[in-house]
């Protein structure tokens, strides 16, 4: 699994990634907000990142926000955005993951 951890939301700089006014968490996100908020842009190992099944997007705090399913990477620059099906309702999303976030980057691989 590749996991993304994302902080508070923030406004996103022009040419940040996939079209979209503020990257980050903010209490009360639906899951696809979080997904689109977390799925890009990273820097990562694209092959690793396709070999995975799904992405957990979680918060600071370690709570789930979204899972999904990989489809796909786009390239942005040096950087990538992942593509996927959303797993809405996901007995996952709302709960602390399971899977500590150790890495001291957003991305990792679980």
């Amino acid at each position: 699994m590749l996991q993304i951890r994302i902080g508070a939301e923030r406004a996103v700089e022009a040419g940040d990634g996939p079209a979209r006014t503020a990257r980050g968490w903010r209490p009360g996100m639906s899951e696809d907000e979080a997904w689109e908020a977390g799925r890009g842009v990273w820097k990562f190992n694209a092959d690793r990142a396709l070999s995975q099944s799904e992405a957990q997007i979680i918060n600071a705090a370690g709570t789930v926000l979204a899972v999904a399913r990989i489809t796909g990477i786009s390239k942005r620059g040096d950087r990538y955005a992942l593509e996927g099906e959303l797993l809405r309702g996901d007995p996952r999303v709302g709960r602390p993951t399971p899977s500590p976030h150790l890495s001291r980057n957003p991305v990792t691989y679980i």
